[in-house]
């Protein structure tokens, strides 16, 4: 079974209000309360490029799938790459924890990936 993991996205990226946030990117808010709710039945394509925009992500980086037990799926098929990951903790809230020194380490680091 397909599943958006629409909130854990944005919180590993730091959003915390999710729902304040896709409504800001133009989301209308019942579209929201569905998608974050997991109780969306259809996704019209504009939807989830909006939410890919928001998101700054593709497609595949929203949905998660869970085999169903019924269902029989070859090891080597492609859904087995959208298997759920380990959540990733919000680099917010461990940068918040960071001392200054590795703060400027950070920074460096950060404005070497950006050059590149």
């Amino acid at each position: 079974m397909l599943e958006l993991h629409v909130a854990e996205l944005l919180r590993a990226r730091g959003v915390e209000q999710a729902g304040r946030y896709l409504v800001q990117q133009g989301l209308p808010y019942h579209t929201v309360n569905r998608l974050l709710t997991r109780k969306v039945e259809n996704l019209t394509y504009a939807t989830l490029e909006k939410l890919c925009l928001a998101c700054n992500c593709t497609p595949d980086d929203l949905f998660v799938w869970a085999e169903d037990a019924g269902t029989a799926v070859p090891k080597d098929h492609p859904l087995h790459k959208l298997k759920r990951k380990e959540p990733v903790a919000s680099p917010v809230e461990r940068i918040k924890k960071l001392p200054p020194d590795k703060l400027k380490k950070l920074q460096e680091f950060m404005d070497g990936l950006e050059g590149e």
